[in-house]
């Protein structure tokens, strides 16, 4: 632990572990100073061991801090010698050697966890690791990640070795280094990957202005355009359906419905209602709430399997929805 191969390894170290020299000399020299005064039975605080930077010679050093006459402090050496390392002992030389492990280990653990706090409310591709029908263990890059059962697609399966795409929801720091914990049920999935295959919305000309999702089965998307020569609504389909049915092959064939948004909540909601074509509405704002007339051949597609589509446009538009069916005099709940 002398000399040019301290350096040499601490250089190595550096590269390794992507620590700077200066931390690494500092991490170092503690670890020498606590196994020194555990091995000569030590007690003096201002007792340490520092390391040269150019020959790699390590020595002892006492210093005092002193008060100047104008109260600033000044650090005083007193006592520097070079380390006898053969009186030093093995056992303080191994000790020490746990101490800068340790500590390295820390250090990395720390790096790794800012390094990924970058990929915070990312989607972000994983392979999977361990399936199974609660949580489902990956491998994202350097680090551990899972996706909870109740972050998961209902009808998602999985085996080893699958690429999924998720969304970055959190980054734990835990005992074996930091766990990415992702979701493919957040609204904010759909909206990466809409903009990773809509240039109109990455470049910022579409943008979605609403999410309502039931994942696995269906999601309707709200979008406008900024530029009234772009129809937002079929750049985000594609020709012949190709940027949608990207998205819809990530989620694992999770239906879209795509409208165009209105600022007149009347034709929001009429929008959000779609398939389904709507005769009237009206609405009361002391309840928020709309009242939707249609045809007889339009009641399912209004209301949706199990309520599904009128619950979506509720979400979508943030209106309460009642769905009526004209019967020619009248309407009928």
């Amino acid at each position: 632990m002398l000399n040019l191969n301290l350096l040499e390894a601490l250089e190595q170290l550096q590269g390794e572990k992507n620590i700077s020299r200066d931390e690494l000399f500092e991490i170092l020299e503690k670890a020498l100073t606590t196994a020194y005064k555990k091995n000569f039975n030590v007690q003096d605080d201002t007792l340490l061991i520092k390391i040269d930077g150019v020959t790699g010679e390590i020595n002892v050093v006492q210093n005092i801090i002193e008060t100047a006459e104008d109260g600033t402090e000044v650090i005083k050496t007193i006592k520097k010698e070079t380390l006898n390392t053969k009186k030093f002992g093995r056992i303080a030389a191994q000790t020490a050697k746990q101490v800068l492990i340790q500590k390295l280990k820390e250090i990395e653990k720390e790096n790794l966890f800012n390094e990924y706090m970058d990929l915070y409310h990312a989607v972000v591709t994983a392979e999977v690791v361990r399936p199974s029908t609660g949580d489902i263990e990956l491998r994202l890059n350097k680090v551990d990640a899972i996706l909870p059962a109740k972050e998961r697609i209902p009808n998602d399966k999985f085996k080893v070795g699958d690429l999924v795409k998720a969304y970055v929801i959190a980054v734990e720091k835990r005992n074996k280094g930091p766990v990415v914990i992702l979701s493919r049920v957040a609204n904010e999935l759909v909206q990466k990957l809409f903009e990773k295959y809509v240039p109109e919305i990455e470049g910022g000309i579409v943008k979605i202005v609403a999410i309502a999702r039931e994942a696995g089965s269906r999601t309707k998307i709200a979008v406008i355009s900024t530029d009234p020569n772009v129809d937002p609504v079929g750049a985000c389909i594609g020709e012949g359906g190709s940027r949608v049915n990207q998205v819809i092959k990530e989620l694992n064939g999770e239906k879209i419905d795509i409208i165009p948004f209105s600022s007149d909540p009347v034709q929001f909601v009429s929008n959000a209602l779609s398939p389904a074509k709507v005769m009237d509405i009206s609405l009361s704002e002391e309840d928020h709430k709309m009242y939707i007339t249609v045809s007889p051949a339009q009641i399912s597609l209004a209301i949706g399997k199990d309520g599904q589509n009128v619950r979506l446009a509720s979400k979508l538009t943030g209106w309460k929805i009642e769905i009526r069916q004209f019967m020619g005099e009248g309407f009928k709940n």
